[in-house]
């Protein structure tokens, strides 16, 4: 025999306490008298209270000392080895993207976890059950379960994912969770690709529950689009990976109006194209969509569609009112989606009644106009103002508009105190006034520099093409050029525009995720394949751009059922799956029984 807590035997220390009891427990006869005038004054009174009489045998104390030895045995836990008692189930439940095949009613993963349950109601008494979700994140569902009513909670919500699993997290997670002989279970499709070298630990077997049989599937692989010469044209890429023939037709939905609709036939496991060709412009996003494909030949449903984003491809025009500057020139040149013009201060006047129709932006070099243009503006060197000359400066270095810009090596000969009122955010700024402030007036923007940048080695630093992206996405916030795409599960980081105060991602569904604040937005991870919106939001207005998140996935599309095994380390010694029969429930047994003794024996008096 064997203990778990062998200190708890001290707990038998009561077993003198309860003798010493005995010893001053006083013995008075039970007599019946008429009255107690008639009891006369003794001697063996006294001696029957005296505190110590000699221990005699009594059923209730014999009773006594045997509940207080089963006690202290109980708390110590003793156990027996018993063969193949104690086995450790480590479950690997497969939540892949071809768990949700409906080859078995009412889809995979529901039988999955049905034979999780199974499972869960055939342990022993000394076993215990720990289940792990193989998907893109693996995860620790249950862990110790030792009766069906701990795991029926934790997996009985769970849904299959769409994308692949992580075998190496996931192994690396069983392993870790794996102490002494145990079985590793993995209940699923087979439709899995184990790590070069993968291997379970020594001592630990191996059983696959395998989940669905032959099934066939087809696919939308891709969507690609393209523009240009005032027109659309679209690609569709199809994948049968059955067995038979299958034909079809494809839906293409523009911003969810369908548009056209092709035939198509495909050998067992060929790819083919659908083309639109001479698609209008004026459409945001397209999205094509399988139909008349038979149930029995597309066993998934995430796959079924593609989508497309057309890319923004309109130029913005600036207006630069300049003398003459080669650097605002040079950058406005090379920014992209930025149609410059260049007009003289003198004719200012002339344009500025039709600045906002024609040019979003205003560009001014050493110009301060009364009133500012309409639109947005940014004010370089303003040649009003007392001048001063910077000895120390002071930029925030937390501020959008100073991301990746480096000021540490910036230096400015001399800048002109600016008449800012409140309404105004100092970016940088200095011991003589701020050089860099921005404000935002309705859907106006407003940034000024307070010194020329001949004045300034600004131009002759990496900070300067940073700082003036910033303040040109700022000003004039525009789309990207192409839609993002992520993996269904994986991580993606979206970058905020300058000054953005909200940040959130509208699902097709039109759930909200909220990424910021906090600051930095939080990375998103697509539930569910389809288009997302991205929406940033700040004092100036509100910028949107697309996400596609696309349900196929090229290990995915074939979720025809196949056997799958993990060898054992190599070379490894294997471990006598031993285990233990724990004592203490029956020594607790036994407790109650001799109590409710030792109560009859004490109720009958004797």
């Amino acid at each position: 025999m064997s203990w778990e807590a062998p200190l708890a035997l001290g707990l038998a220390a009561v077993i003198p306490a309860i003798l010493a009891l005995w010893m001053l427990k006083p013995r008075r006869p039970s007599l019946r008298v008429p009255s107690l005038m008639l009891w006369p004054s003794s001697p063996a009174e006294r001696q029957s209270s005296h505190p110590w009489q000699r221990l005699r045998s009594h059923p209730l104390l014999w009773l006594q000392i045997a509940i207080a030895a089963l006690l202290a045995l109980a708390a110590a836990q003793p156990f027996l080895p018993a063969e193949a008692a104690g086995r450790h189930l480590i479950v690997l439940l497969d939540a892949s993207g071809s768990m949700r095949a409906r080859d078995v009613e009412p889809d995979r993963f529901a039988a999955a976890r049905a034979a999780v349950l199974d499972l869960a109601r055939g342990l022993g008494p000394d076993q215990e059950m720990t289940v792990v979700r193989l998907d893109e994140q693996p995860r620790v569902l249950v862990a110790g379960a030792r009766r069906v009513g701990q795991v029926e909670p934790a997996v009985g919500q769970e849904q299959a994912s769409y994308g692949s699993p992580d075998t190496t997290a996931a192994m690396a997670l069983a392993a870790g969770l794996t102490r002494g002989p145990a079985e590793w279970v993995l209940i699923g499709d087979g439709g899995v690709t184990l790590p070069e070298g993968a291997r379970r630990p020594a001592g630990s077997s191996f059983r696959f529950i395998p989940i669905g049989g032959q099934v066939d599937n087809v696919a939308v692989t891709t969507l690609a689009l393209r523009a240009g010469d005032g027109e659309i044209t679209l690609q569709a890429g199809i994948k049968n990976t059955g067995t038979a023939t299958v034909s079809g037709r494809l839906q293409l939905l523009s911003e969810g109006r369908l548009v056209g609709v092709q035939e198509w036939q495909l050998q067992p496991g060929a790819d083919g194209y659908v083309t639109w060709s001479h698609l209008p412009p004026g459409s945001r996003w397209y999205e094509a969509r399988l139909s008349g494909v038979p149930l029995n030949a597309n066993a998934l449903d995430q796959d079924d569609r593609a989508w497309a984003v057309v890319a923004d491809q309109n130029e913005d025009r600036v207006l630069l009112v300049t003398f003459g500057n080669s650097f605002l020139e040079r950058i406005l040149s090379v920014e992209g989606n930025l149609r410059s013009f260049k007009a003289n201060p003198t004719d200012w006047p002339g344009l500025a009644s039709k600045q906002r129709a024609a040019y979003p932006l205003t560009v001014l070099d050493r110009l301060w106009p009364d009133p500012m243009p309409d639109g947005s503006a940014l004010l370089v060197g303003p040649p009003n103002g007392e001048e001063f000359r910077p000895r120390q400066m002071w930029p925030k270095a937390d501020h959008p508009l100073l991301k990746h810009v480096d000021w540490s090596e910036v230096g400015v000969a001399k800048a002109r105190k600016l008449a800012l009122d409140g309404r105004w955010e100092k970016v940088i700024d200095s011991d003589g006034g701020p050089l860099l402030a921005v404000r935002t007036e309705g859907d106006q923007r407003q940034a000024v520099l307070a010194f020329e940048l001949s004045q300034s080695d600004l131009p002759l630093r990496p900070a300067f093409p940073v700082l003036m992206a910033n303040l040109l996405d700022w000003l004039l916030p525009r789309p990207g050029d192409a839609p993002r795409t992520v993996a269904i599960g994986s991580a993606i980081a979206l970058e905020a525009a300058p000054l953005t105060q909200r940040m959130w991602v509208e699902g097709p569904d039109g759930s909200r995720i909220d990424l910021a604040p906090p600051w930095p937005p939080m990375p998103f991870r697509a539930p569910v394949p389809g288009l997302y919106r991205v929406v940033q939001r700040g004092d100036g207005g509100q910028q949107e751009s697309f996400l596609i998140a696309g349900g196929y996935d090229s290990r995915e599309a074939n979720p025809t059922a196949r056997a799958v095994d993990i060898p054992a380390i190599d070379g490894a010694a294997a471990l006598s799956a031993r285990g233990s029969i724990t004592l203490w429930p029956w020594l607790a047994a036994a407790v109650l029984l001799i109590s409710l003794v030792e109560w009859w024996v004490d109720a009958r008096g004797r």
